[in-house]
């Protein structure tokens, strides 16, 4: 029975490091990573928008979509008579980034989302090794994009249904 599963995160630094979102309440988080590759698919963002609809983010939160196609689709598909985009928008997430890996792969300096230090980051992408994002010292959780757009509203890791 499907209904009776729970939400679960997968914590620094490995993909199978797992344990259930509301057993992480207390990790108090500096910013959330909805995108790229693995997370940033149109149902991802309509996920998210669910959750963020009528609410405010407390913390960083990045949208990366996957491709021109979902990054239309953003414009295009609507819940309520709102965009998604119009959705995220209101929520108060940074501005929409250009579909690509952006931080998932850490890259330069530069990087969209890159992580630089310390940060502790909520992310719907599929890897969580040590510098994956970035910064080595951060601390990476893997989530669904329910469980990361809950833990923006909240700035502490979320179960959505807690909301």
């Amino acid at each position: 029975d499907v209904s009776k599963l729970e939400p679960v995160v997968a914590r620094p630094h490995l993909p199978d490091n797992k344990a259930l979102a509301r057993d992480c309440g207390d990790v108090k988080v500096d910013q959330v990573y909805i995108g790229s590759c693995t997370g940033g698919k149109l149902d991802d963002f309509i996920m998210a928008a669910k959750v963020l609809k009528g609410r405010q983010v407390k913390i960083r939160t990045l949208i990366v979509p996957s491709t021109r196609v979902v990054e239309r689709g953003l414009a295009e598909t609507r819940i309520d008579g709102q965009s998604l985009r119009q959705i995220l928008e209101a929520a108060g997430v940074e501005p929409i980034a250009p579909p690509s890996c952006a931080a998932c792969l850490g890259g330069p300096v530069d990087t969209f989302g890159r992580t630089h230090g310390n940060e502790v980051v909520v992310s719907t992408t599929n890897r969580n090794f040590i510098g994956r994002m970035g910064s080595k010292d951060s601390q990476i959780y893997l989530a669904s994009p329910y469980t990361a757009a809950a833990t923006a509203v909240t700035g502490r890791i979320t179960d959505p249904r807690d909301l």
